[in-house]
């Protein structure tokens, strides 16, 4: 055979190795730098163990964004891609239509179970699906992938349910078992959850106690810094309800100053805090006006939009608009029926 033959033959099939190769790599997205490709070697409720350049690399979970495994159903990668970009019912279609009979990894089975779940749960919270439903299969999933990556957002998601049932000490309980986590965040994060339990559950002086522990952390990384800013109005809430206004009214002001506007979660986190300690002073319009901003500006995070749905039916009335109220009442029956058990 001619040299430039043999040439062009080798140049082929090693191009078709590492084509090979390249396709049975795991790709790991974190949450800051570029995508890390290897082999996913073991996986536990803390993280992932990859094999990268012939070393092992140890990556926490809550340090990723996801992964996608060599092997991956189309299906899924659709799927996972609607789910985070919180295109839920875009995300269940795709996921529904996963053949589970021939994903032949553990890992990916897992990650098709879970991204299904996550957009029923999600879906569940704006009355879209039974919340019944997606609690139960939630807890189905801890029990029985108890090493899944995803373990600890499972626990978190069902302690949202729970809230939005009112069955609090179940969310407690959940929330609780984000402490056990490995990462420091998470930690701090189970702190500040089980402080907001605490609020739904009228205990406002150990709520502040909580949130002030999650102040206090020494903490080295910008999700650390996001909760503690969480856990500040979570301490204007705490000192509205328990009659100290000026000072919750005072220390609101001053979070509304830094707010980012693009972290809609925290934002009304704070004006929901800044309403309820008008309203606890009596200054109904101020209060109305505090909760218009969640209402309006920053309805994305359920729990928080009926929070201000709750306190406008009771406001407006107050200050002479009843079908104001109606309005609100409307909003919430659609939106989010049953929410509070």
């Amino acid at each position: 055979m001619p040299c430039s033959k043999i040439s062009v033959v080798s140049f082929l099939a090693l191009a078709f190795l590492c084509v090979s190769a390249w396709a049975q790599n795991d790709r790991v997205f974190p949450v800051n730098g570029n995508p890390i490709s290897g082999k996913v070697e073991t996986v536990s409720k803390n993280g992932i163990t990859l094999l990268t350049g012939g070393t092992e690399q140890q990556i926490l979970g809550n340090t990723i964004v996801k992964i996608m495994f060599s092997g991956d159903p189309a299906e899924l990668t659709r799927g996972r891609e609607f789910a985070l970009d919180n295109q839920f019912d875009q995300a269940l279609e795709a996921l529904k239509k996963v053949n589970m009979n021939n994903i032949r990894r553990k890992v990916i089975t897992e990650d098709v179970i879970y991204y299904r779940l996550l957009s029923e749960a999600k879906l569940s919270l704006i009355g879209q699906s039974s919340r019944a439903t997606a609690s139960a299969n939630l807890i189905n999933f801890v029990k029985t992938y108890k090493d899944s990556w995803h373990y600890f957002e499972a626990a978190r998601l069902l302690g949202d349910l729970a809230v939005a049932d009112g069955k609090y000490s179940l969310a407690r309980n959940s929330y609780g078992v984000i402490g056990s986590a490995a990462a420091p965040e998470l930690k701090i994060e189970s702190a500040y959850l089980t402080s907001m339990v605490l609020m739904y559950e009228n205990k406002p002086a150990e709520a502040q106690a909580g949130f002030q522990k999650v102040v206090d952390a020494r903490v080295d990384s910008p999700t650390g810094a996001r909760l503690q800013l969480l856990a500040q109005a979570g301490l204007v809430a705490a000192l509205g309800q328990q009659g100290q206004t000026d000072a919750a009214i005072k220390a609101s002001e001053s979070l509304i100053a830094e707010l980012s506007p693009t972290d809609t979660e925290l934002a009304a986190r704070i004006y929901n805090a800044r309403g309820a300690a008008f309203a606890k002073a009596g200054q109904n319009e101020a209060a109305i006006r505090a909760y218009l901003h969640t209402h309006l500006m920053f309805s994305g995070t359920p729990d928080a939009h009926v929070e201000s749905l709750q306190a406008l039916l009771q406001l407006w009335p107050k200050v002479g608009k009843p079908n104001r109220a109606n309005e609100m009442r409307q909003v919430l029956q659609q939106s989010y029926p049953g929410w509070g058990g």
